[in-house]
């Protein structure tokens, strides 16, 4: 059994006895490039120590006591891996050579026209700015906090998040991980005033940084791996090396797609789903265009009598034929004479035959061109393969299909892609999570309002129609219920509206005041179309004679039961107590509300 104590160099050996030689040559290359001793790491990245004990620990501390995660190595800092050498056979770094190839290879997809439309689809409905100007917002949840305390953190998040930018920089964040799948934002700290906690961040390029996992899985991010190049003084444009520089987990906002490829080796973004859809249509518009220019014009067919000549004169006579209708005369300015010029376009627009004898003679007919050349629908299947890869809806590619499709289709695809772009709102929000985490850490506020992890949510206002979408289809569903069940002579209108409606006692007392309101309001009309504008005036002067007459009937007459104007509604809305509050049960209603 290999010897596991750590600290020394170990290697895993296998049953045959022969060692193994998983990632041997990665891990030598980290340690011959890497410095990650402790005093050379604070010479490169001297603000490593102030990120040490910042951020977020709770996935750390779940893998240290994980039989599935945990290994010797969980509590080992990023920049002391090179005091044990068999750091490598347990972790690696995700060091792929070929990753500016595949960023290259993304983003030439992204400049794609169909594909750059579907993404723009995308980006502008992740960014949504309320009321208040803002993108994101934070939520407490399970926490005792004042609201000046509430409003000391908001302060604070806004501070933060007005960092990002996201009014205006949001959308290109968020293409950036729909094409690379990867975002890297480098916190600012002053090293004297870390209590102000961060003063700014930076948007680090994808090539030249990468994670290093705390297991197999890759699941549990250690740190990060910054290729500083160093560039040539005498030439800017050449690099002279690359320096390795190791940085902490809470010092990088780390925002990845969260799929990686079929080994787990790397992350993947989004904009793969669509790398077949995309090779298929731009083979199939290439094919189209070819297809149109060679079969698009007419052609002409000459058949030619060549009478009893043998085939060889036959052949002879055709070509000489053939060779004077590929040529025109022209004036040579270099010959001074009349000379014959090839023309190539003529090649393509006849066809030569001989003909017999006993034919009838030399004729010329027409070739017609291709017929069906303005179909389109093969390529507007690999079009719409491509928006379903994207998982955008159809009806946003062709406005003609939106009028055509049925409301239920339109809503159910409208619905399914804003939860795809709720989800990818929240792969950003745990990054900016992580981050706030970090900034209230160096301020104090963790340990001063004694803030968990589950204490604080933020998410980012949700597409604009997302809610009045889900809303109005869920709306129709109620009212078609209540409609039909309000109809049956056995159930109260109250009880459905109720039951089948989801209304509270408080809305149906407001219902009814209004219904009360109304009625006044239709009473008012009917009073003024009759009696004119001064209707008021009328019925008082009414009153008045039927008091000195001494008639007791007359001002019923005149507008209401007791000789005056009859007075409806109870003054403003009773809405009754606020839900909760009261004795609402999900069967009884004749306790609060009296039956209609």
């Amino acid at each position: 059994m290999a010897d596991t104590t750590p600290g020394q160099n170990r290697s895993y050996v296998s049953n045959d006895g022969r060692k193994s030689t998983f990632g041997r040559s990665l891990v030598n290359y980290i340690q011959n490039r890497l410095p990650y001793a402790s005093t050379e790491s604070d010479n490169l990245n001297p603000k490593y120590k102030i990120f040490r004990n910042t951020g977020l620990r709770r996935a750390d501390a779940l893998a240290k006591t994980s039989i599935s995660s945990s290994n010797a190595y969980n509590a080992t800092p990023i920049g002391d891996f090179g005091k044990d050498s068999s750091f490598g056979d347990v972790m690696y770094a995700n060091l792929d050579p070929d990753k500016p190839g595949r960023l290259r290879d993304y983003r030439i997809m992204a400049a794609y026209s169909e594909v750059s439309d579907a993404l723009d689809e995308i980006c502008d409905e992740v960014i949504n700015v309320d009321d208040n100007g803002d993108v994101a917002r934070v939520l407490f949840d399970n926490i005792d906090l004042s609201v000046d305390e509430k409003n000391e953190i908001d302060e604070e998040f806004s501070k933060f998040t007005d960092y990002f930018d996201l009014k205006n920089k949001g959308w290109q964040f968020f293409r950036q991980l729909l094409v690379e799948g990867e975002v890297f934002f480098e916190l600012i700290v002053h090293e004297n005033y870390t209590k102000e906690g961060i003063l700014g961040l930076i948007n680090v390029p994808s090539e030249i940084i990468d994670p290093v996992y705390n297991n197999i899985q890759n699941m549990l991010v250690k740190g990060f791996i910054y290729k500083k190049p160093i560039f040539s003084v005498t030439n800017p444009a050449k690099i002279e090396k690359t320096e390795m520089i190791p940085m902490e987990e809470n010092q990088i906002v780390y925002i990845n797609s969260g799929v990686y490829n079929e080994t787990k080796n790397f992350v993947i973004p989004f904009l793969e789903n669509a790398r077949r859809p995309y090779r298929q249509l731009s083979l199939i518009e290439d094919a189209i265009v070819i297809y149109r220019l060679v079969r698009a014009p007419e052609r002409l067919v000459f058949n030619v009598d060549v009478g009893n000549m043998a085939p060889p004169k036959a052949e002879a006579y055709l070509r000489k034929l053939i060779q004077n209708y590929w040529s025109k005369k022209t004036f040579d300015n270099d010959q001074t004479d009349i000379v014959k010029k090839f023309e190539p376009q003529s090649m393509l627009d006849a066809f030569w035959f001989a003909k017999r004898q006993g034919s009838e003679g030399t004729s010329v007919t027409q070739l017609p061109g291709g017929a069906n050349l303005g179909e389109l629908a093969d390529l507007m299947y690999f079009i719409k393969k491509l928006y379903r890869a994207l998982k955008v809806p159809g009806t946003r590619l062709d406005p003609q299909d939106q009028a055509s499709s049925d409301g239920s289709t339109m809503l159910r695809e409208e619905l399914k892609f804003a939860k795809f772009v709720i989800r990818s709102q929240q792969r950003f929000a745990a990054g900016i999570k992580r981050g706030f985490f970090t900034h209230l850490k160096m301020k104090g506020l963790i340990d001063k309002y004694d803030i968990q992890e589950n204490n604080l949510e933020v998410i980012f206002n949700v597409p604009t129609n997302f809610y009045e979408l889900r809303e109005n289809q869920r709306l129709e569903i109620k009212s078609a219920n209540y409609n039909a069940l309000a109809a049956n002579e056995f159930i109260a209108a109250t009880y459905a509206q109720k039951k089948y409606l989801g209304w509270k006692d408080r809305d149906i007392l407001a219902n009814r005041e209004f219904l009360r309101k109304d009625a006044e309001m239709q009473w008012e009309l009917a009073q003024i179309a009759a009696g004119g504008p001064a209707w008021k005036e009328q019925a008082a002067i009414g009153e008045l004679e039927a008091d000195v007459a001494g008639g007791e009937g007359a001002g019923v007459a005149a507008g209401g039961a007791a000789g005056g104007i009859p007075e409806f509604g109870g003054g403003e809305a009773e809405v009754g107590e606020e839900p909760g509050a009261g004795g609402d049960t999900d069967v009884e209603v004749a306790t609060d509300v009296e039956p209609t």
